[in-house]
């Protein structure tokens, strides 16, 4: 049996013992954005957040992407959100490459160059990546001053976050380009 085929066998039996009350308007109390990587399946458990009490948004590499962006506006303008956890962690596969490397090993792959995406955001140093997320959403005007923006770093080897607090955004250009 697939694991679709598992999926909907576990859903039909699983139904049976729904909470009608998911049905009700979400009321997040935070966001949170994250990787994709399966290994932070149970970030939230690791947290001790409750599921309706966070819109998680993944993506691979942790990037404050445009779709991220507009999946903050309906949470912080719409559902309320003040509090905004940017969570990165060791060993993202985005760290494998470089831009350039990436998109030569899809062309290997594929056999074609393609214009979509223009950018993988792939990164050397997770924690200089996670910065640059805070101050990027940070500083976007739909996002208002008040909603509290924190990175963090997700150690997996240990389980530990280390809070990643950016400064000036050119002490952070300088670092990154000592660093490459």
């Amino acid at each position: 049996m697939s694991l679709i085929e598992s999926a909907i066998a576990a859903n039909r039996k699983n139904a049976e013992h729904h909470d009608p009350s998911l049905a009700n308007k979400p009321a997040p109390k935070i966001a949170i954005l994250t990787c994709m990587d399966p290994r932070l399946n149970q970030l939230l458990e690791w947290l001790d957040i409750k599921p309706a009490d966070a819109d998680v948004i993944r993506n691979v590499g942790t990037a404050a992407t445009e779709d991220v962006v507009r999946s903050l506006m309906f949470s912080i303008h719409v559902l309320g959100v003040r509090e905004l956890m940017i969570v990165g962690h060791t060993g993202c596969g985005m760290e494998m490459f470089s831009e350039e490397e990436f998109e030569q090993h899809l062309h290997t792959q594929c056999g074609a160059w393609a214009v979509a995406p223009d950018k993988f955001h792939c990164y050397s140093d997770v924690n200089w990546q996670t910065q640059k997320q805070v101050l990027k959403l940070r500083s976007h005007p739909w996002i208002p001053s008040s909603v509290i923006i924190r990175g963090f770093v997700l150690d997996l080897s240990t389980g530990k976050l280390s809070e990643v607090t950016p400064g000036d955004e050119s002490v952070l250009d300088l670092a990154h380009k000592k660093a490459s």
